[in-house]
């Protein structure tokens, strides 16, 4: 047999063993970006969570700060909010 011969079934047989690597690559990286896309959208949700966890923790200090504090500066700080809600 010539050296072509030899050659054509080999290399047939090589191109099959690399088409079905390249599929499994191609597969295991589909499946690993449909992944990060899951996660990526379920960050964005937790940061709107997180921030709106931040605004309530914010609004929760100023009212405790509110029923702790003596009548005389609750009265002045409000009156001065009305003085700046005025200036508006």
């Amino acid at each position: 047999m010539n050296s072509i011969g030899v050659l054509i079934p080999i290399l047939g047989i090589t191109c099959g063993i690399i088409a079905v690597i390249c599929g499994y690559l191609i597969k295991s990286q589909k499946m690993k970006l449909d992944m990060m896309r899951e996660q990526g959208g379920s960050d964005a949700a937790n940061g709107e969570v997180m921030a709106e966890l931040h605004r309530l923790k914010d609004r929760v200090a100023v009212l405790e700060r509110l029923m702790t504090d003596d009548d005389r500066k609750l009265a002045g700080e409000i009156e001065r909010l009305r003085g700046e809600d005025a200036r508006r």
